[in-house]
């Protein structure tokens, strides 16, 4: 139908799921349930834009299951892909999701919004917004290790220090323009100087852990009340790939974490 009448997939299944609980427009979609802290799922790419590594659309379902209620309001500061809001609309949920890139043609819903590096956001809509988000989801842009200090084409070109220090301030920022009640899931994953580098000659200097993410959630006033495992498929990893790694002794990574604050 989506196809047919060229609307976008994820409105189709939202008219087809109306009326049903959650559990049930699980089902519909043939998504399992995982009710513990490991949620490994391969790529659904009826929801989000095609990217490199996104995030498969069931694990923000999962965190919209347990961590939400039908009808509740998910912020999404850095949209990327689209994953969230697409299953947002899947599963009753309404989504506020911004996005430097401003895609009026593909993506209407996300709103373009850049956050300004020094931290003047006397401009973002959250402020001037009379209701607050029950749950934000957080997937922060690549940490790049070649730093170029752009942040025209993302906050993954600035250097680590400087990096780490502008999540900080939009922790912070978020935390205070949050209700009590507002629960937070980071998105995130370890970036280390593992390319085409042996395991053992690393450099830590050129890495950020998801401690380190964690450190700065912490002193923007985020409590940690859990952390869940979401490894991405390790298809991604061609034969060829994993020959070389194996041969040169590369660790790679296909690690991915929820932390849930509040």
């Amino acid at each position: 139908m989506a196809e047919k009448r060229g609307w976008h997939e994820p409105l189709v299944w939202s008219q087809a799921l109306k009326g049903k609980d959650d559990q049930s427009r699980f089902e519909t979609l043939n998504w399992n349930f995982i009710p513990w802290d490991v949620w490994e799922f391969n790529e659904d790419i009826r929801f989000g834009d095609s990217g490199m590594d996104r995030v498969p659309a069931q694990v923000i379902a999962h965190i919209l299951f347990f961590f939400s209620e039908q009808k509740d309001l998910v912020l999404d500061p850095m949209a990327a892909s689209a994953v969230c809001s697409d299953t947002c609309l899947a599963l009753n949920r309404r989504c506020w999701s911004l996005d430097m890139e401003d895609r009026p043609d593909t993506r209407p819903e996300v709103e373009p919004y850049c956050w300004n590096l020094e931290g003047r956001w006397e401009d973002m809509p959250i402020l001037f917004s009379k209701e607050k988000p029950d749950l934000i989801i957080c997937e922060p842009p690549w940490f790049d290790k070649n730093a170029r200090g752009d942040l025209q084409q993302s906050i993954s070109g600035l250097p680590k220090k400087e990096y780490l220090g502008f999540l900080e301030k939009i922790f912070l920022f978020l935390k205070k323009a949050s209700k009590k009640k507002t629960r937070f899931a980071f998105i995130g994953r370890d970036f280390r100087d593992y390319e085409n580098c042996p395991a053992v000659k690393e450099d830590p200097d050129q890495a950020i852990l998801i401690d380190s993410y964690y450190k700065i959630l912490k002193k923007a006033g985020w409590k940690l009340t859990h952390i869940i495992q979401a490894p991405l498929s390790s298809d991604r990893f061609d034969a060829q790939m994993v020959e070389q790694m194996q041969r040169e002794r590369i660790l790679g990574t296909t690690g991915r974490y929820v932390m849930m604050l509040a």
